[in-house]
């Protein structure tokens, strides 16, 4: 049994009707008179002003309403409908860009030439849409105007962040990756000193580790299981520690030698999208599995 559209709550003005004019003789004149027809014609538009803002309704619209019917993208203007009907965006409709000084042109959903014109009517009601914000569940009770919906989703406060942390689903709020590692997660902290090799002794169960140094700066060694039969070490910085460009370096010991890996740290105050190391150390399972003790894992930040 197929699932139902989703549907948008959306929030639009509904046609408001200006009051009727004052009718009968005014007893004054002159500039007195202006004076009174200026006060009366304010009182009007504020009244129309005031019944437009509270004449608000909510609505539930099926998505697909909002669609280019050529590549199913949200409609932004400007929109354009054929003589079929169908409904574009410009981007479906036309390569031309020059939009004012051309009306008419060709949709590319029809088999034949069918000419498309600017369909004034729908960007008018998108106009006065708005949408909730998709993180509402997360604490944003915004409503936001429908064209700037991707933009806010992507600067939205309230949006869920990632961790780089394997097998963390990330979290929602305000909080710094920092604030999240260290209230969420059990790592253990090792302190190091810049410029030298500092010693972690890691299990091979560990999947990250805290590392901060005398000078000021905290940083995240990640362990991720995400390659083919090994492991990824990489550093990423908690960009509210620190100020100034550092590079770490990363050096794995084994039996039949040393791996090794220098690379720039790269800052995060929050992590909106998966992480995704810039660069890593790829460390084989026949290296990590093999210690029966900790893996000797050296880390030097400068």
């Amino acid at each position: 049994m197929a699932g139902k559209r989703p549907t948008m709550q959306l929030r639009t003005l509904a046609g408001v009707k200006r009051p009727p004019a004052t009718t009968g003789p005014l007893k004054c004149s002159g500039p007195v008179k202006g004076r009174r027809v200026q006060a009366e014609e304010a009182e009007t538009a504020a009244a129309t002003s005031q019944h437009r803002a509270e004449e608000k309704v909510t609505v539930a619209v099926d998505s697909d309403l909002l669609q280019c019917c050529v590549c199913s993208g949200s409609l932004t203007p400007p929109i354009f409908q054929c003589t079929k009907g169908h409904i574009s965006c410009s981007t479906c409709c036309t390569d031309c860009t020059d939009y004012d000084d051309v009306d008419e042109f060709e949709c590319l959903m029809c088999r034949e030439p069918e000419t498309a014109t600017r369909c004034r009517a729908m960007e008018r009601l998108l106009a006065g849409l708005s949408v909730a914000c998709p993180f509402r569940e997360h604490g944003c009770a915004e409503m936001i105007p429908y064209a700037d919906r991707q933009a806010h989703k992507a600067s939205c406060a309230h949006a869920p962040c990632y961790c780089p942390i394997a097998g963390c689903a990330g979290y929602a709020g305000q909080s710094s990756l920092r604030d999240h590692v260290l209230q969420d997660h059990a790592v253990q902290r090792t302190r190091v000193r810049p410029g030298n090799l500092t010693p972690l002794r890691m299990h091979a169960s560990e999947p990250a580790r805290v590392l901060w140094l005398d000078c000021g700066g905290e940083f995240l060694l990640t362990v991720g299981d995400g390659v083919p039969s090994g492991r990824s070490l990489s550093i990423v910085g908690f960009m509210d520690t620190y100020d100034e460009e550092l590079k770490y370096k990363i050096e794995v010991v084994g039996k039949a030698g040393v791996l090794s890996l220098w690379s720039q740290i790269e800052g995060v105050q929050r992590l909106r999208k998966p992480y995704q190391a810039s660069a890593f150390l790829y460390v084989p399972n026949a290296i990590w599995d093999s210690s029966p003790g900790d893996i000797p894992v050296f880390i030097e930040i400068k």
